[in-house]
């Protein structure tokens, strides 16, 4: 007779197996699941001859976290749709070897159809896209700003010139972007000596890393127009703008300079996915850990134990009570500790651990775009990949993307063709506004990322964020990594990597640090 998941769960923790450690994760994301893969890496690296006996707690059904695919089938044709974390580029170094590892097949980001596709034929992120301002009052038409076309690259450089007095602002801007992004890479070099990447802190991380230490002290804004950048306006609110709205749902006078940063690392790499779902790389690193995985199982609290250890009370989605678990030597806490509820150590911690994140409406719809909104000289001419308002303008969306045109191989005038489209926006898509037709629709909103705020940030007077169930930043010291530290067990917080900027692949890498610290510290 098979018992249920949870009671086996108590049999098995009450076994005790001869390990080194046992580990407890909370959360099976990014962070989560790299925890997990990364901890029994790091106790082979270090000559051990026990792995680690790992229990990774996720509250929801799924793995993945952020990196959750949605499917739509449309004319007996399926159609993948990444609700959350959607890409990665070549330089994400730990995702590009994980789907090489695991044999995942990778598309050029979105890849809507599961296409395989060679990685050197992968396309710019925003390879073309258009700046459109909607007019004042009702939405009832609209201009380009500036309109980037796919295949146009001769073209395109003689528009950019012409717009920008010629490319000096946006080389400037990519060479800033460099600097940050090489810096980043450096973690990976930490990674490759065992006494190296061991930071009791985020500051600690930061100490050599001096483009992104200065970059959190100011909005990019403040940043790019400060003496010795002189950035010209116009490039800061329609290029650079541009990529923090897709990516951070923030405008350049908001989002610190390192989330500038890497939203322009996205916009000049190459963009992939997933074929069939982000969420696979990480189901594989948990797969490959070993790590016991308990979905639908609450964390509620994080205590001290018995001989130096830790207990968990978890609660299961079923019908039993709220259970203690004990004799965890580690504890590694990989979801945000602002929205998770998590009660750890009587919440000492809870004001250091505080954040601001945004909370957007992410919607998908099968249908035709508006004729009047988007003007064409060409009737045959078909709309960008990537159709993003203007700095300062949130409505009907912040951006939209089209990521699949379902009529013909080619997108042809809105009104015209039918689209897969996913859209961006603060409040609910008001889909009459946007849509002349709609076949099908699907809506979810939530806390997507934290509110990058540089760390010498006022009062932001904008409005956009004083949303009830938003978490206001009232500290400016990063998180801390270390929430407790009782011998040589420990609890440790991944997630404070964030306020610094998020990705998935940040994600691992902070889990990464965090893991590598927590063990050194037991031997």
């Amino acid at each position: 007779m098979k018992l249920p998941a949870f009671q086996a769960l108590l049999i098995l923790l009450a076994s005790n197996p001869v390990v080194s450690l046992k580990i407890a994760i909370v959360g099976a994301g990014a962070a989560g699941s790299s925890a997990a893969f990364f901890a029994q890496q790091e106790l082979a690296q270090r000559g051990g001859d026990k792995g680690a006996e790992i229990h990774v707690f996720e509250s929801s059904e799924r793995i993945g976290g952020r990196a959750h695919v949605g499917t739509v089938t449309y004319n007996n044709q399926t159609m993948y749709f990444e609700q959350g974390a959607s890409m990665f580029i070549g330089k994400n170094r730990h995702l590009m070897d994980m789907a090489k590892r695991f044999n995942l097949t990778l598309c050029a980001h979105p890849c809507t159809f599961g296409q395989d596709l060679d990685m050197e034929d992968a396309a710019s992120g925003l390879a073309s896209f258009g700046l459109w301002q909607p007019l004042k009052g009702p939405v009832k038409g609209g201009s380009w700003v500036v309109r980037q076309r796919a295949g146009q690259s001769y073209r395109n450089g003689l528009r950019l010139l012409w717009r920008y007095s010629g490319l000096s602002d946006i080389r400037r801007v990519r060479g800033f972007t460099k600097d940050a992004v090489d810096e980043f890479l450096q973690s990976y070099e930490e990674f490759e000596n065992l006494q190296q990447g061991v930071f009791n802190s985020w500051d600690e991380y930061l100490e050599k890393k001096p483009m992104l230490q200065k970059s959190l002290y100011y909005t990019a804004d403040q940043f790019y127009s400060a003496q010795g950048s002189d950035i010209g306006r116009q490039v800061l609110h329609e290029i650079v703008s541009l990529a923090t709205r897709v990516n951070y749902m923030q405008d350049v006078d908001m989002v610190n300079t390192l989330g500038a940063h890497i939203s322009m690392a996205a916009e000049s790499d190459k963009a992939y996915s997933v074929a069939g779902g982000n969420w696979q790389t990480f189901g594989h690193m948990l797969s490959e850990s070993g790590a016991h995985v308990h979905l639908k199982t609450r964390v509620l609290a994080i205590d001290h134990a018995g001989a130096g250890g830790y207990r968990l009370l978890v609660e299961p989605r079923t019908h039993d009570a709220a259970t203690s678990l004990d004799g965890f030597d580690i504890v590694i806490v990989a979801t945000p500790l602002p929205l998770s509820g998590i009660r750890v150590l009587d919440k000492r911690h809870s004001e250091l651990v505080d954040a601001k994140y945004v909370h957007m409406h992410v919607t998908f719809v099968i249908g035709q775009l508006r004729s009047d909104l988007f003007p064409f000289d060409d009737l045959h001419e078909p709309l960008p990949r990537l159709i993003v308002t203007p700095f300062g303008i949130t409505y009907p969306f912040n951006c939209l993307s089209i990521l699949a045109c379902l009529d013909n191989d080619s997108c042809a005038v809105a009104g015209k063709s039918t689209v897969l489209v996913k859209v961006f926006s603060h409040r609910p898509l008001d889909l009459a506004a946007v849509f002349a037709s709609v076949h099908w629709h699907h809506q979810q909103s939530w806390h997507a990322y934290p509110q990058l705020e540089p760390r010498n940030a006022g009062n932001f007077s904008r409005g956009i964020f004083d949303d009830p169930l938003a978490f206001h930043l009232s500290r400016r010291v990063l998180p801390p990594i270390v929430l407790d530290q009782s011998g040589s067990a420990g609890v440790y917080y991944v997630n404070g990597m964030e306020t610094l900027f998020s990705t998935m692949e940040s994600q691992t890498v902070a889990a990464r640090h965090v893991v590598r610290l927590a063990i050194s510290k037991t031997l």
